[in-house]
């Protein structure tokens, strides 16, 4: 293994609900031994280098096409199960976009005339499946199980207990008392995500990473809780407009709308993907309250759709509150405490159009036939919530689902009233691209 190269994006955001899931599989199953301990995707390799080939070589290969890239996004999808070099594999479908496609391939050209690879698929990328593994090496007949059990895309269902193998069910109600900080459940992901660095692996070691930002090669600190990886994450943000650079106030007859900043909750970070350090939950609560103030004005009419705050030790809610621009109308959610002040919906009307504000979906009337906007979901299931779903005409303007800023109504009446126009109904995930 020690003369063994991989060429791989590391999950950033996403790494957390990754992880967890796979846990969940594996436990539920049994197959701890086979599941994946390092989540990534796999660009070229495993590889090995020809005779008088150094890794500088390689890596100056890599950095000559990685130059020209931005991070390249990609989206987690469902559950798939193949048949790979060593057994079955059980992996997080990855539909790629065009530039992570075209960087995988670009770097195959590159390295197959000073490499020898061991994934056939590297000779032929327009063929290459993207995926991120859960499980490797598993006999053919117990992946087809596994995966027969796994829950679909549009499932909310988890294995039961008794599809798990009898040291697996003796084993799971010590290991959910010892890890109480685990999910145990599985569900289907749909998750957006950017590779941010290309990571160079030398046996079980990161030999460099290259950082499609600044530019250049990281030989040190890869720790995603490292200074270096958040210094990364804060550029990210600024790239992928996440956090806003100059003030942009929309129009006085605009209304802006966004639920869920959970402002002050770590533990949001991971269970959301959001593109904040979990161990500097500040820093979200001061870009969030940023972001609002970018495009708010004092006039500005703005309706927050629940879940201000969250957390033992955060400030009240009053506090974040004095700190915000606008006309604001709070909704209450979940997480919020008892005001007086606060309504648990409201409905507007804008431009012929009657739109129910609420926290939870669940509670809008079941004979409003006007659009339900809504938060609670946040982006953990967005087949069933995403941004505009256009079938039961909702609009998720939860804080990752909206881009982590307010949404503006006037622009999603427009996009609404488009996308009617021409016939194409189909949702639309995100209020920002996210494959392409």
């Amino acid at each position: 293994m020690d003369d063994v190269y991989l060429i791989e994006i590391r999950l950033g955001r996403t790494k957390w609900r990754v992880k967890q899931t796979i846990f969940a599989i594996a436990l539920t199953f049994g197959i701890e031994p086979y599941m994946e301990r390092h989540p990534h995707v796999t660009l070229y390799g495993p590889m090995e280098l020809k005779d008088g080939i150094s890794h500088q070589q390689v890596l100056d290969a890599i950095a000559a096409i990685a130059v020209q890239y931005d991070p390249v996004p990609f989206t987690l999808d469902r559950f798939e199960k193949r048949e790979g070099m060593h057994g079955g594999v059980i992996a997080f479908s990855v539909r790629p976009s065009g530039s992570l496609k075209k960087l995988a391939a670009e770097i195959a050209e590159a390295l197959l005339p000073i490499t020898r690879s061991h994934n056939a698929w590297d000779a032929r990328p327009e063929q290459k499946w993207f995926h991120i593994t859960v499980a490797n090496r598993l006999d053919l007949t117990k992946a087809s199980a596994i995966f027969s059990a796994l829950p679909g895309p549009d499932s909310t269902d988890n294995p039961p207990a008794q599809r798990r193998g009898v040291l697996a069910r003796i084993l799971y109600p010590i290991r959910t008392c010892l890890f109480p900080e685990k999910d145990h459940l599985i569900r289907p992901i749909l998750l957006d995500e950017d590779g941010l660095r290309i990571t160079v692996m030398h046996g079980e070691q990161i030999l460099a990473e290259y950082d499609l930002l600044e530019k250049r090669w990281v030989y040190e600190d890869h720790r995603h809780d490292g200074r270096s990886w958040q210094e990364t994450l804060a550029r990210f943000r600024k790239h992928a407009g996440f956090e806003r650079k100059e003030p942009c106030p929309h129009g006085a007859g605009d209304i802006l709308l966004i639920a869920d900043l959970h402002l002050g909750h770590a533990n949001i970070i991971r269970y959301c993907s959001r593109p904040f350090s979990v161990s500097d939950p500040g820093e979200m609560d001061r870009v969030l309250i940023a972001n609002w103030n970018t495009v708010v004005s004092p006039a500005t009419r703005i309706y927050h759709l629940g879940d201000l705050c969250y957390g033992k030790n955060v400030p009240p809610a009053k506090e974040y509150r004095k700190q915000l621009k606008g006309t604001i109308t709070f909704i209450a959610g979940n997480h919020d405490a008892p005001d007086p002040a606060t309504l648990s919906s409201a409905l507007i009307e804008y431009m012929g159009m009657q739109f129910l504000l609420i926290h939870d979906p669940a509670m809008a009337p079941a004979t409003f036939d006007g659009w339900v906007v809504h938060g609670h979901h946040h982006n953990n299931d967005l087949r069933h919530y995403p941004f505009i779903d256009f079938e039961h005409r909702r609009i998720n303007v939860s804080t990752e689902v909206a881009g982590y800023a307010p949404v503006s109504l006037a622009d999603t009446w427009s996009l609404i009233q488009y996308r009617m126009t021409t016939g194409n109904t189909q949702p639309i995930l995100l209020n920002y691209p996210y494959t392409e």
